[in-house]
């Protein structure tokens, strides 16, 4: 399980933080801004992202991916959606 944003590797910390720990790793999409967001398709046209979450399987194929209009990903719901995989 990844998270992508175009946010820096330090606002992923605060980010982290204030989550109380991540078990996965969150990757920063920051240069080129945005490009790997954009392959994903959750690259606005306002120059923003969606926020999402994507489970990877070990041969680099997306097996779920969630995108949330608001709040924070269900780090629980998305360990069991994983564990079905």
């Amino acid at each position: 399980m990844l998270g992508l944003s175009i946010d820096s590797i330090f606002a992923h910390k605060v980010f982290d933080l204030a989550l109380g720990g991540l078990w996965f790793p969150l990757l920063a999409d920051f240069h080129p801004k945005g490009a790997v967001a954009d392959l994903y398709g959750i690259m606005t046209d306002r120059g923003i992202t969606k926020r999402a979450c994507f489970l990877v399987d070990k041969e680099g194929k997306v097996k779920l991916a969630e995108v949330y209009e608001k709040g924070l990903p269900d780090i629980a719901g998305l360990a069991a959606k994983a564990k079905s995989l």
